[in-house]
């Protein structure tokens, strides 16, 4: 296939392609062809097949550095959606989404996790989303599959790749506490909004700003004092490609080795409670041809994971950082006793940090799949015979010291003469020894079984292809009701006349173990069919068009991802209710819990797609177009709401809701190049609707409070209709019943005018949790041996709310208050009521100000850019040795949104969201 061909395959499935002369031999070596994978070893024709693939290669996540691959799919595939994860390394794990559910992952056929996979080892990736495609995989497809292939080894001599990455990690957006000085003044006036006394004199108060007793009036910033300004990861990769006729490998080492920015331990050298992520990964891969109608593959993956940090827990400390106020105690005190106080006890966060123990967590993993293929031309021509298998091991444990500290508060005061009055009370004690254990964490056995009998054959202008497949998978992790277990058996059937028209249909008999006996399996059905009408005699003297394809799909397929063990089986619970006896004294014994699910079954999809394929100007644009329609039904709801109390026992949960999804999924892409300027231009959007059908509501006594016909995700709240500025207006309003209202609470709109503010005036506002539009689109220029590119991600109908926030639920139960706060809101107080966007400082929790309403939903839109490269890359002539790229980058550099303060993706507690910037090198032998 010449280079023109690979770039039009490649961006017709969403791609990104590197167009630099000097790599195309290299990416040659592993393009894509227009043979693609399904699963199930199942090829079929990107020109000719009627199901819906978009994908991307290798080249996407060659340009992205980070450990996580599903972070290089950032707005490259329409209709997925990637949510980008939260937290340090360890836990920064994205989140997919595909139409609104999600997909099931394989990795090479077989179902694994998007973790067990770096980004070296990846051939392509393909997201199947249509109806036939969905059906193939019976209980476990309804959400759509995303399907991972591996590399493998080519006919050749040794070929070496070394990419090594080094990055630089900063804060984004990072929260900004309130001083002291600040702090002090915002309590006494939240103190004396609630009718209390203040906590802090003007004295008090003075020696805040002034600093004068730092150990009685500490000013602690406990972000700076536990977080540093930057953490590091070192990325190294190798891997190892050849063979000949009989025996091709390919062999990968990643190296990976993250240091968050949380400080570590510098005092006691008994225990490292520097915060590390450290991986070894190994995979193999390889081809042999046993005979020349017999071929086996074989995958192994061998994984090392550590993580290191306090024993407190590497996102519980932020907690305590974000809610302990620089007030609160110093760090230690004069005489080295750690500070603390009855308030908020021994958490102080440095404490915490450095001197409660360490904790390492050690994982190993080893996945292993086998596959041995027998074509049976002997019997007739087209016929083979398939057997694959996996087993995957997953166990962990941890190692943790632990270690007790004494901590004090000196309980000071300034009197009206300015003396320093102190009462130092301690608590707690420093461990002479370290408590140590190794207890075992963790184990999860994935495995898959699957055999296949099909048949492929040309006659003439007639080309039939189908299979008869047996799928068992069995995942079993340590606990009770931890297992699962799917199986099936499914036909597959394909014809294509003269390359114009194709039809394909699958009919799956999957079954689900959460299902009760004798209704565990359920028959899917789906057929999909495509009109080539560029292939067509009356397309011929159509010149720009190169591809013009129409294809359908309608079919069921299931999904039991939401089910549990024994929901069909009667629950009973210890109770000790009974009363018996001439004393009727109180004896405990058994009693009904919930009843089972009557009629359990997996969530049913029925999905409608229709979509065309263009291909124009010489292959230089490449457009997809997809519309979709899904009707999710035999969801699993409560049952309690809709069902009377009389029964005297509890309804658990009812297969009876319903949702509705419909969109439409597209992308285009541009590719040419002027002289030595080679430029490539591709987006890709996603529009999603979703409809609320039956989720098995009550009565409901005003229309506005039912969800039917609502989006799916819809944000409920109060509408907010301003602040209460004196008690007359209070007076004179509608009565607020979730809590005492004072000047400065928040006051609602009386929806249903019955001059009470009450649950009745929930109505629906703003968007939806699930996005309705998201996009990307990205640029990729190359000029003789430098190379630019440039994703963007973006989605807009997406709302967020504030109140996930602690930073806005300031000074609440001893809580703290920021600058992020202060800077951005003007709290409601008399002198400034008439510009206050919040409501007043309260220290209660305040039922009615901080609830779901309107003053607190924000538009979560945005637009980042996820990915800035350049590269140059020296030739083998040059540099004698090998090809040598070497590059700069950076990630998550700028957002576009409404929120200022935060990444609007993450507003809760947590490590913060991360700006990259990354250098390395590339080396091809």
């Amino acid at each position: 296939m010449n280079k023109l061909n690979y770039i039009l395959i490649t961006l017709l499935l969403g791609g990104s392609v590197s167009l630099n002369a000097q790599k195309s031999k290299a990416v040659s070596e592993t393009q894509l062809t227009d043979t693609l994978s399904v699963g199930y070893q199942m090829n079929v024709s990107s020109q000719n097949s009627s199901y819906s693939i978009n994908g991307v290669n290798a080249s996407a996540f060659e340009k992205s550095p980070y450990v996580d691959i599903s972070k290089a799919l950032y707005g490259k595939v329409a209709g997925l959606n990637v949510y980008q994860g939260i937290g340090a390394s360890p836990d920064n794990v994205s989140t997919l989404s595909l139409h609104g559910n999600a997909p099931l992952i394989l990795i090479d056929g077989f179902p694994r996790d998007i973790t067990d996979i770096t980004s070296m080892e990846i051939e392509s990736c393909y997201v199947l989303k249509d109806a036939a495609a969905a059906a193939l995989y019976g209980t476990r497809g309804a959400n759509g599959v995303v399907l991972i292939t591996t590399k493998r080894g080519a006919k050749s001599g040794l070929k070496v790749n070394v990419d090594y990455n080094f990055g630089v990690n900063t804060q984004f957006r990072s929260p900004e506490f309130a001083d002291a000085y600040t702090y002090a003044n915002s309590l006494n006036t939240a103190l004396k909004s609630d009718g209390l006394d203040t906590r802090y004199n003007s004295q008090e108060l003075d020696a805040f700003r002034t600093g004068i007793y730092p150990y009685d009036f500490p000013n602690v910033d406990w972000w700076d004092q536990t977080m540093n300004k930057a953490g590091f990861t070192h990325n190294l990769k190798m891997s190892f490609n050849g063979g000949g006729e009989k025996f091709r490998y390919f062999t990968v080492v990643d190296y990976y080795r993250d240091r968050s920015m949380l400080k570590k331990n510098t005092e006691d050298t008994r225990y490292d409670t520097t915060p590390t992520d450290t991986r070894l990964t190994l995979r193999t891969n390889i081809d042999a041809d046993i005979t020349e109608s017999t071929h086996m593959k074989v995958g192994l993956v061998g994984k090392l994971q550590e993580y290191r940090g306090t024993r407190y827990g590497r996102t519980n400390i932020f907690r305590n950082i974000y809610n302990t106020p620089s007030a609160a105690f110093p760090i230690r005190y004069e005489n080295g006793i750690y500070g603390g106080s009855s308030v908020y006890g021994a958490n102080n966060p440095v404490a915490l940090l450095k001197n409660y123990g360490h904790t390492r967590n050690m994982y190993g993993t080893l996945l292993a799949d086998l596959s041995l293929r027998q074509d049976l031309d002997v019997l007739t021509k087209g016929l083979g015979a398939e057997v694959a298998v996996s087993f995957d091991n997953i166990g962990g444990m941890y190692e943790t010291s632990s270690k007790s500290y004494r901590y004090m508060n000196n309980s000071a005061s300034i009197a009206s003469d300015g003396t320093l009055v102190t009462t130092p009370i301690m608590w707690g004690t420093d461990s002479e020894t370290l408590g140590h254990s190794q207890p075992f964490e963790s184990l999860i056995m994935r495995s898959d079984f699957q055999a296949k009998i099909d048949y492929n054959r040309n006659f003439g202008k007639h080309q039939v292809s189908g299979a008869l497949i047996y799928d068992m998978q069995s995942i079993v992790e340590d606990g009770r009701n931890n297992s699962r277990k799917n199986q099936s058996i499914l036909l597959n059937a394909t014809y294509t006349y003269d390359n114009r028209y194709s039809i394909n249909a699958v009919i799956n008999h999957s079954g689900s173990a959460y299902l009760p006996d004798g209704d565990k399996f359920t028959t899917y059905p789906a057929v999909s069919a495509a009109w080539i009408a560029s292939n067509e005699a009356f397309m011929e003297n159509i010149t720009p068009i190169n591809l013009f394809k129409i294809r359908a799909s309608y079919g069921l397929s299931g999904w039991d991802g939401n089910l549990s063990h024994e929901l069909w089986r009667q629950s009973y619970i210890s109770n000790t209710g009974y009363n018996f006896g001439v004393n009727a004294g109180a004896l405990g014994g058994g009693s009904e819990g919930d009843l089972p699910v009557i009629g359990l079954v997996a969530e049913k999809s029925t999905k409608a797609t229709f979509g065309f394929d263009v291909e124009a100007f010489d292959n230089r644009l490449s457009a997809t177009v997809e519309g979709f329609y899904e009707k999710r039904s035999d969801m699993l709801v409560s049952g309690a709401n809709s069902t009377s109390g009389i029964i005297g026992i509890t309804v658990g949960q009812v297969n009876e809701g319903v949702y509705k999804y419909k969109g439409l999924d597209a992308s285009l892409n541009w590719n040419d190049k002027i002289g030595d300027l080679h430029y490539g231009i591709g987006a890709s959007m996603s529009y999603l609707n979703s409809e609320v059908v039956n989720v098995n509501q009550e009565y409901q006594e005003y229309n506005y409070l039912y969800t039917k016909g609502n989006r799916v995700g819809q944000m409920y709240g109060l509408e907010a209709i301003g602040f209460f500025n004196s008690q007359q207006e209070i007076n004179n309003s509608p009565q607020q019943t979730f809590s005492t209202v004072a000047p400065g609470d928040v006051k609602y709109k009386d929806q249903n005018g019955d001059n009470i503010i009450d649950e009745k005036d929930v109505v629906k506002m703003f968007g939806s949790s699930v996005p309705r539009f998201y996009f990307g689109f990205n640029l990729n220029l190359a000029y003789k041996k430098f190379e630019f590119s440039a994703d963007f991600q973006g989605m807009t109908g997406v709302t967020v709310s504030l109140l996930n926030s602690p930073l806005y639920q300031p000074l609440v139960n001893n809580g703290n208050i920021s600058n992020t706060f202060l800077n951005e809101e003007v709290y409601w107080s008399p002198e400034n009521k008439a510009n206050a966007t919040m409501p007043r400082l309260t220290t209660q929790e305040n039922l009615n100000n901080y609830r779901a309403s309107s003053l607190w939903y924000r538009d979560g839109s945005f637009l980042k850019l996820r990915n800035l490269l350049v590269s140059y890359t020296f030739s083998k002539s040059q540099t004698r040795f090998a090809d040598l790229k070497v590059f700069v980058q950076g990630t998550n550099l700028f957002s576009l949104d409404n929120l200022h303060f935060a990444d609007p993706e993450q507003l809760g507690v947590a490590y913060p969201s991360t700006r990259s910037y990354w250098a390395g090198v590339k080396l091809n032998f």
